[in-house]
């Protein structure tokens, strides 16, 4: 078994090197053979951690700067997976792209170290042991990703890039105020600034750092991160920036940006639940997630742009991970977790398929495409799953972990806080709220969700074709990310594979503090 350092090094250095290389290679084909090449060192090092955490449960490397356990190599995994499925769809993507004279190939030579740096950013947040060091990583993605979502230079896009870089700074802002306020508890029980962000330290006395302070900490931390997330109604950038960035790009922030923003949060939910009740991170990742869930499915049925759909579906599907992880024990946080798994398979797979549309019928009006079934028939196929998938169909692998969330809902009782609206208005629910009530809430948007989606999905697949649309698709390589999809969520659906739900039973166990 390689060195755990040497390991960690390479899944470090490799989107480092990938970077520094693309800035000197010219030649398209052996930028994207550079990519798939990272994406392969990748996957083999995330499997060897994958097999070490299952054996060790969690261990520092490179002189205790990086902490790995079963959330950070789960998150990890989620990370390289669909980066792996994003740098073989690239291929033809970007081939296509420029067959059709809408990218110069000079461009592409600022694409692929900006990739690199926002691959490698997401995995220094997932892998540092500091929460300093991972806030810094998470900022670095805004800075890459800006010139990502703007990278076909049109004025929508770059008002949609200017309106991320302005609200996920601001988040991040917030975000750095909660960790300095974590800082500053946690340097009163440590007396050792050098350590006292880093998580090897802060666990083991996380029960006699200051209570107060902490919830405040949180706060900050959940609504700076929350906004990379998209949670209402911090949510506002996402919409525009799915829009307009190029289709893997957008893979990438919908499946894996938010996912690691994700992580972020539950690493401070982990540290304040044991100082604070449980109770106080959970009632705040529950109302949170309840009106993100019922804003984006409200908003999903007025939506006439299809890139605009699936992004709101990504709010959608944050605030479900989000009540499972409110509601937290092994049930709900399992719920969570595999969700995040589930959403970011079937993301990625969506947008994949939105690509393709739109370098076809060149519109993002869902009235104007119709009768994919004849012009795009693996792309319609494709579509139509991961439509089917988000909506919680089974057999695909979202309406397990979907359904694992809404049990764990029906087995508990539970209670809000009182919240303070101004100086003058106070809302308290004081008594035990059912949660019938709620799950009832959440059954009538899903099913109002569920025959808009529909709606809109089966009428561009069905249909006749538009004049001037060339009908028919030949199978090239970046149909495969597609396929593997699909697949991957049908045989989470039927069965579980043991390898996962031992992965998924060590991050729960770190979530919970177990």
């Amino acid at each position: 078994m390689p060195d755990e350092n040497h390991v960690t090094l390479m899944v470090l250095a490799a989107p480092v090197v990938a970077a520094t290389l693309s800035l000197f290679i010219k030649n398209i084909r052996m930028l994207h053979g550079l990519n798939v090449v990272t994406m392969v060192i990748l996957v083999v090092a995330d499997l060897v951690l994958w097999a070490t955490v299952v054996r060790e449960e969690s261990f520092t490397a490179l002189g205790n700067v990086v902490f790995i356990d079963g959330l950070s190599v789960f998150i990890l995994s989620i990370v390289v997976g669909v980066g792996f499925s994003c740098s073989i769809y690239l291929w033809s993507y970007f081939d296509d792209e420029a067959i059709q004279q809408l990218v110069q190939p000079h461009r592409l030579w600022t694409f692929f170290p900006l990739y690199h740096v926002f691959l490698f950013a997401m995995i220094v947040a997932t892998l540092a042991n500091s929460l300093g060091v991972q806030w810094v990583a998470v900022e670095a993605t805004t800075l890459a990703t800006v010139f990502l979502i703007t990278f076909f230079k049109s004025r929508e896009s770059l008002e949609a890039g200017w309106k991320y870089l302005i609200l996920c700074s601001v988040g991040i802002a917030l975000a750095l105020f909660g960790t300095v306020l974590t800082y500053y508890s946690s340097i009163r029980v440590l007396g050792e600034e050098n350590a006292a962000l880093n998580l090897t330290s802060l666990l083991p006395v996380a029960a006699q750092m200051d209570g107060h302070v902490l919830k405040l900490a949180f706060i900050f931390i959940l609504v700076g991160y929350g906004t990379k997330i998209g949670l209402v109604p911090m949510h506002t950038w996402l919409p525009e920036a799915y829009s307009e960035a190029p289709a893997p790009v957008t893979a990438m922030l919908a499946g894996v940006l938010e996912t690691v923003a994700v992580y972020a949060v539950l690493r401070s939910k982990s540290i304040v639940d044991q100082t604070v009740s449980p109770g106080f991170t959970g009632n705040l990742l529950i109302l949170i997630g309840l009106i993100s869930f019922g804003t984006a499915a409200l908003f999903i049925l007025i939506q006439r742009d299809y890139k605009r759909l699936f992004a709101y579906s990504s709010i959608e599907h944050m605030g479900l991970a989000m009540l499972g992880f409110g509601i937290g024990g092994p049930l709900g946080t399992f719920g969570g977790l595999w969700h995040l798994l589930n959403h970011a398979l079937a993301k990625s797979l969506g947008f994949f398929a939105v690509g393709n549309i739109f370098r076809r019928y060149r519109t993002r009006q869902i009235h104007e495409v119709q009768g994919m079934a004849k012009v795009q028939p693996i792309t319609a196929i494709a579509f139509l799953a991961g439509g089917l998938a988000l909506v919680g169909m089974p057999p695909f692998s979202l309406f397990n972990s979907e359904l694992l969330v809404i049990t764990s809902l029906a087995q508990m009782t539970f209670q809000f806080d009182s919240f303070h609206l101004g100086k003058f208005l106070t809302i308290t629910v004081s008594h035990e709220i059912r949660s019938l009530g709620i799950i009832l809430i959440i059954v009538l948007l899903a099913v109002a969700l569920f025959g808009g989606f529909i709606y809109r999905l089966t009428g561009m697949v069905w249909g006749t074709p538009p004049a001037g649309v060339r009908q028919g698709e030949a199978w090239h390589i970046g149909q495969l990310p597609l396929a593997l999809s699909v697949f991957a969520l049908v045989w989470m659906g039927i069965s579980l594979p043991a390898q996962v739900e031992t992965l998924l039973q060590r991050a729960t166990d770190v979530v919970i503090g177990r």
